[in-house]
Formats: structure tokens, C-alpha cells, sequence
């Protein structure tokens, strides 16, 4: 703000004055990460010495004024509502007192005026929408087929529109008629949108203790199997689970099985009070893998649940595990839902029963949180990976040709 008003006087001089101020975000690249922005309006005071009103009416009435310069020019037009005031001398209007409600007819009814708000700003998204859309008709023979391929991928709409302005916006004619030169510029401003990538690592406190949440099903038992074989078997590291998922069928049972072929050992707590009793077990390993129950949306209770737990444990780590085979919108509730835990990591699973990773790259960019796994199998050990930005990004443009396209 300090900055924006030093401007204003540097371009307006001393006599400016400051109308009104207002901060808003601006979108960078594809919009998916904001700035803040301040907005100053100002303006040059007619009659800066006080002039007498006689005077200033003469002016206005006989001599010819001086056009409009660049500098009062930039004042047109006003970014918000003005205020009138009224000439010096100028009779008040008949009615100065407030109108009441009352008297407009029907007493104001809030939820109408509510619903009425939310419909306006329906409406003006639904524009903006629409606005967009229209842009993309009549593109360029390579860009219209890298939008469809996006869209085919299951890509967010608003993200492959917005990529496809900027190309718009950076490349020139010759470069449009390049494939190579957009799939390269493509691929870098998708991967410019990601947050890093942070896979487990075994460094600081001992013991590490990483939990795993998610919905039920999203494949948290499996995710933790993998990674506690790797972990041991190929890292030769003293590994431990685990479980607080104590309520659905045989999940401890599951647990069990991979344990016992791994030969690491098994905690289980049934309550969060049953916690400081097993830390001396976990303080004697490199690693605690801990898994969670799954839990639904309207299932606040087992959230506390867990939240109870987590604050027991303390993990250094916590991964919120999510299945690619479901849509962007609901990767997105999922990861509101389980806010409260305080994800910091995201695991993707299930890589292998979809080939549309649209949705999963379009979370990544929205999400900006770090990535950890991803896993594509249920081979225990095997079929998971440190996630790849660019092996995602690769898969939604279809870097490999395709029947000759782009």
C-alpha cells in the first residue's frame, strides 16, 4: 500500500487525492496460484487553493478549458461508485429522511436476498465460463487437438483452457505450427504448477513415525505393506506398524498377515489412552508406518477420533491417500474433509485401473501440496514408485504420437 500511494504522488503530485484503495489476487500463469494486488484511485483537486465560487463559474461558463491531458485522462473511468455532493447553494432534495422498509412495500426478506445474491454470482461464473469457451473456437490446427486431448484425459476444464490462452499468449505464428514447440511449452508451465516432491526420508527425530488417512478404500493398508517391505527388506531398516483401524472387519487381521511375512512387529491401540504404553516400542525402530480408519464425510465423531489419536502420536509425517479412479471434484472434498488432520503429503493409488490421469494432475496443480508414492498394483513387495511429475504430465498431453496427431 505504502508503494502504490509513493506512485500516486509521484504521477499526481502532492495536491492528489486518494478516492478509494482496494487489494484483490491476480492469477499467474494458469491462474492456479494468486498475488495480491492493491488498486489506488485518485484524483486532481479542481480547486486546490479555494478558489471563489463566482470565479469557478466563470470559467465553467465563458472561457474555454484545456483538454483533457493523459494524466486526467487515466482517472476514466472510475473503478468503483463515487460519492455526489452537491453543488455550494444547491436546494436539498424533498425527501432527506431515510426511507423505511416499511415503506417500499413488504418487509425484507433475507433468505431472498441470499438466494438472489448466490444466483447473481451463479450467473456471472456461468459468464465467465461461457466467455472462456468461446475463446478456444477457431484455434490453431495443434492446439485444438492438445485441448481435446486434455479434455479426453479428464483435465479440469478451467486449467486446459487457461493453458491453452497462454500458449496463445507466448507463442507466435511459426511457433504454433511447431507440435514439439507446444508440447515443450506445455509441459513446462503444467509442471511450473506442482509442489514438490517428498518421499519418506530418514533423517531428524527418531523414531520417524508417518501416518497414513484416507477414505475407506482408497488403499491405505496396501500403500503401508509396500512401503514397510521396501523399507526393511531393501533398506534394511527396523520398521514397525501400527493400527488404530480397529472397527472394520479383518482389518487387523490384513495387518497381521504382511507383519508376519515381513517379520516386523504389529502394535495395535484401541483408544488414544492405549498410546503411551506402545511408544517404547515404537522408540525402538527407525520407522512407525501408522494406519488409520477409513472415514466417510459425515462422519465427524471418528475424525475426532483420530485427531485424539494423531495428537498422542505426533507424526512427522502425515499422508492423505487418494484413489486417481475418482473425479476431481471429489478428490477435492475428500481433501477438505480430511483438513483437520493436517495433511502434509499426498499418496496416489490405483494407477492401474485407469488410464485417465487428468483428474490426478488437475488435484496436484489446485493442491500444491507435496507428493509422495503412487501406487499401481497390489504386489506386495512392488508396484509403487516416488511420484513423477513429468510421468504425469507426459501421460495427460500423450507425449507419444497418436495416429499421427500432434
Amino acid at each position: 500500500m505504502t508503494e502504490a500511494l509513493a506512485k500516486v504522488r509521484e504521477e499526481l503530485g502532492s495536491d492528489a487525492i486518494i478516492m478509494s484503495t482496494r487489494s484483490e489476487k491476480k492469477g499467474s500463469m494458469l491462474d492456479l496460484i494468486g498475488r495480491s494486488v492493491v488498486e489506488v484511485t485518485a484524483a486532481i483537486d479542481d480547486n486546490p487553493r479555494g478558489e471563489t465560487q463566482s470565479a469557478s463559474r466563470a470559467t465553467a461558463g465563458g472561457q474555454r478549458t484545456s483538454p483533457v491531458g493523459p494524466r486526467e485522462a487515466r482517472l476514466y473511468p472510475p473503478s468503483g461508485a463515487g460519492v455526489y455532493d452537491p453543488p455550494v447553494g444547491a436546494p436539498l432534495p424533498r425527501h432527506t429522511e431515510p426511507v423505511s422498509v416499511r415503506d417500499l412495500g413488504s418487509p425484507v426478506k433475507m433468505d431472498q436476498i441470499i438466494e438472489d445474491i448466490k444466483g447473481l454470482k451463479q450467473s456471472l461464473k456461468e459468464l465467465a465460463n461461457s466467455a472462456l469457451t468461446h475463446e478456444m473456437d477457431g484455434l490453431p490446427a495443434h492446439l485444438s487437438v492438445l485441448l481435446k486431448r486434455m479434455d479426453d484425459s479428464g483435465i479440469e476444464g478451467k486449467i486446459s483452457k487457461r493453458l491453452i490462452r497462454q500458449l496463445l499468449n507466448e507463442l507466435g505464428g511459426s511457433e504454433l505450427s511447431d507440435p514439439s514447440v507446444i508440447r515443450d511449452r506445455a509441459s513446462s508451465l503444467l509442471l511450473a504448477g506442482f509442489g514438490q516432491v517428498s518421499p519418506i526420508q530418514f533423517k531428524g527425530a527418531k523414531p520417524r513415525i508417518v501416518a497414513f488417512v484416507g477414505p475407506t478404500g482408497s488403499g491405505k493398508t496396501t500403500s503401508i505393506a509396500k512401503l514397510a517391505t521396501e523399507f526393511s527388506l531393501n533398506m534394511d531398516k527396523k520398521v514397525a506398524v501400527l493400527t488404530i483401524d480397529t472397527k472394520r472387519v479383518d482389518a487387523i487381521g490384513q495387518l497381521k498377515a504382511y507383519c508376519r511375512i515381513i517379520n516386523i512387529p504389529l502394535f495395535i491401540a484401541y483408544s488414544p489412552d492405549d498410546i503411551p504404553g506402545i511408544m517404547p516400542g515404537i522408540m525402538e525402530s527407525d520407522i512407525t508406518l501408522v494406519d488409520t480408519p477409513g472415514s466417510g464425510p459425515m462422519d465427524r465423531a471418528q475424525m475426532i477420533d483420530m485427531v485424539e489419536f494423531l495428537q498422542k502420536l505426533v507424526p512427522q509425517e502425515v499422508h492423505l491417500i487418494i484413489s486417481i479412479t475418482i473425479s476431481f471434484s471429489e478428490m477435492n472434498r475428500i481433501h477438505n474433509n480430511f483438513g483437520i488432520l493436517k495433511p502434509n503429503r499426498i499418496l496416489f493409488t490405483k494407477l492401474d485401473e485407469t488410464d485417465t490421469y487428468g483428474p490426478m494432475l488437475s488435484f496436484a496443480l489446485v493442491c500444491r501440496q507435496p507428493l509422495s508414492y503412487v501406487t499401481f498394483g497390489q504386489n506386495v513387495p512392488g508396484d509403487f514408485t516416488v511420484t513423477s511429475p513429468q510421468a504425469i504430465v507426459e501421460s495427460v498431453l500423450d507425449m507419444k504420437k497418436k495416429d499421427g496427431d500432434t
